[in-house]
């Protein structure tokens, strides 16, 4: 019987690296707690000394908090596009010197590598980080020496406040302008629409960006990079947008 695949890879993907994720935050909180199954295998474990062996408790903990997210791995399997092992670790594997792509690059350009991606998401965060630290510093200075009266602490703070909103639109929308962000520019990038291949806007870069800014993602948004063929993550998916080299015409 042919099962129709109407799962996508990456969706599949997604879906088992975030349970793993918090399985394993749900298997550190009972650790830290001693609690739920984690007090059980410890109590079992526990000899005449009154002693266990913690590292063997937390792992069947974990074990334990996997064995569903197992369960509904096999479930889903048949309904998604999910390669070969074989294909996984050749053509689409985070190791791989090259990567196959069904994408026409004679229209949207090179894929930067894995590296490059993630230089460019370090060196936009250290921006955002410096837009919003710096102000801070300097009005935590000067409150701490004239206190909250003033025309300069006004100022400062007027200052500060707008430093941060250039810090959160940056942010969330780093990739408005041509679609390059300043590490993109620096790094020859280009963020672009995954049908037309011209540079996307604004509410595009948005949209890319919303998701990466929860913490568990960040990780699977990695993953996703450096193991899908075209390099997609989450936020490109949604947003129906690729990164490219940025290259001379």
């Amino acid at each position: 019987m042919n099962v129709p695949k109407i799962i996508p890879l990456w969706l599949f993907r997604t879906i088992g690296i975030s349970m793993l994720v918090m399985c394993s935050l749900g298997a550190l909180y009972f650790i830290l707690t001693f609690s739920g199954p984690f007090e059980f295998f410890a109590e079992l474990l526990t000899d005449e000394t009154g002693t266990y062996p913690v590292v063997l408790a937390a792992l069947l903990t974990l074990l334990l908090l996997l064995m569903p997210c197992l369960a509904v791995a096999l479930v889903l399997r048949p309904f998604s596009n999910v390669p070969s092992f074989k294909s996984q670790m050749t053509d689409m594997g985070p190791f791989t010197t090259k990567f196959k792509s069904n994408v026409d690059t004679s229209v949207y350009g090179e894929l930067p590598s894995v590296l490059s991606r993630c230089l460019a998401f370090i060196i936009d965060r250290f921006l955002v980080i410096m837009f919003i630290a710096v102000p801070a510093a300097v009005f935590t200075a000067v409150m701490e020496q004239t206190g909250r009266t003033g025309a300069i602490y006004y100022i400062l703070l007027v200052l500060m406040i707008g430093f941060i909103l250039i810090g959160a639109v940056y942010s969330y929308a780093r990739d408005m302008f041509g679609g390059k962000s300043i590490a993109r520019r620096l790094l020859k990038q280009k963020v672009v629409d995954i049908s037309t291949g011209k540079p996307i806007g604004g509410w595009r870069s948005f949209k890319r960006e919303i998701i990466i800014h929860f913490a568990p993602l960040i990780l699977v948004e990695l993953i996703l990079i450096s193991s899908n063929k075209d390099r997609r993550r989450m936020g490109d998916n949604w947003a129906k947008t690729i990164v490219v080299k940025d290259l001379p015409s």
